[in-house]
């Protein structure tokens, strides 16, 4: 059986069908071979339900850090950390959604600071078209997109913390209720 992994290195990005996807012994090893694969393609027991309560093990950059750092522009390095926390590839998506993202660093960061966490954001959505090409990515999917219809009315926080080893960013979605 060849691993996802290896047809994407030698044959590109694709979609994989069910059948392909299911003969994988290990599919969270070949997680990063899905971008392109739809969530109902995936087994329902790799897409998560439910409210999202999540901690990531960095905190969101500033404004400068996601400007300099090029992979904290990535959607694709916080669906990875997105699915290390949670052991799912996917999320079945809240529509609309309350979302609060409260970020823990032993510094305050000023009013751009939520700028650092777009790529976060659109990690969560469940698809996009963001690319030149056009080709659908599928991201994490716990919001349906991150427009005021989708997010009606997202909270972005910071706490201080003591030691630089409990900086962090905790993210929690929960089905909207105004």
């Amino acid at each position: 059986m060849e691993r996802l992994t290896q047809i994407v290195e030698y044959a590109g990005p694709q979609s994989f069908a069910r059948k392909a996807i299911h003969a994988q012994t290990n599919l969270f090893e070949e997680r990063c071979a899905l971008f392109y694969t739809p969530t109902e393609n995936l087994p329902v027991a790799w897409v998560g339900a439910g409210p999202l309560d999540v901690t990531l093990p960095i905190p969101t950059p500033s404004y400068y850090e996601f400007l300099e750092i090029r992979s904290y522009q990535s959607p694709r390095l916080w669906v990875d950390l997105l699915q290390r926390a949670t052991g799912k590839l996917r999320w079945t998506p809240y529509n609309p959604a309350r979302l609060t993202i409260i970020r823990y660093d032993t510094q305050q960061l000023p009013y751009h600071a939520v700028a650092g966490a777009k790529a976060l954001i659109d990690a969560l959505k469940l698809k996009t078209t963001g690319r030149s090409d056009r080709r659908l990515l599928y991201y994490f999917g716990a919001i349906l997109d991150d427009g005021p219809d989708n997010i009606p009315e997202p909270k972005f926080r910071q706490e201080l913390v003591s030691l630089s080893s409990e900086a962090r960013t905790r993210i929690i979605l929960q089905p909207w209720q105004p």
